[in-house]
């Protein structure tokens, strides 16, 4: 555990938050400390959390009209900006990764790095 990440996690999903917005979050720092989270579950989400972090988070999609008193344009309102909401992430990610997955190789290429389920190996330069 990372205390400096922990702190910034903190911050950062205190302002998604404050401005009730969707995210998914990378930060790292040296020498080879990660945390990744994200938040789907802003007010006009659908999505429902199931688990934990530790139990590999899981959501499942729950609109019920009867929680919108029967107004079928403000359900779809929500159904709508959540599928954009998971479609803009997943795309946004997908597009991102594999220029991030090169550069990955290159560095790792250039500087002799190995790495294990994402954490730095033993005698690997930092």
């Amino acid at each position: 555990m990372d205390a400096k990440l922990i702190a910034a996690r903190a911050e950062i999903e205190a302002i998604l938050q404050r401005h009730d917005i969707a995210a998914h979050v990378v930060l790292h720092n040296a020498p080879g400390n990660s945390e990744v989270f994200m938040r789907l579950t802003p007010g006009y989400s659908k999505l429902v959390k199931i688990g934990t972090e530790r139990e590999g988070i899981a959501f499942r999609l729950r609109s019920k009209l009867a929680d919108y008193g029967g107004d079928a344009n403000a359900q779809a309102r929500d159904l709508a900006a959540t599928a954009n909401m998971v479609h803009s992430l997943a795309m946004a990610l997908g597009v991102g990764a594999m220029p991030m997955l090169r550069l990955a190789e290159q560095v790792n290429a250039a500087t002799g790095a190995e790495h294990s389920d994402g954490v730095r190996a033993e005698g690997t330069p930092q």
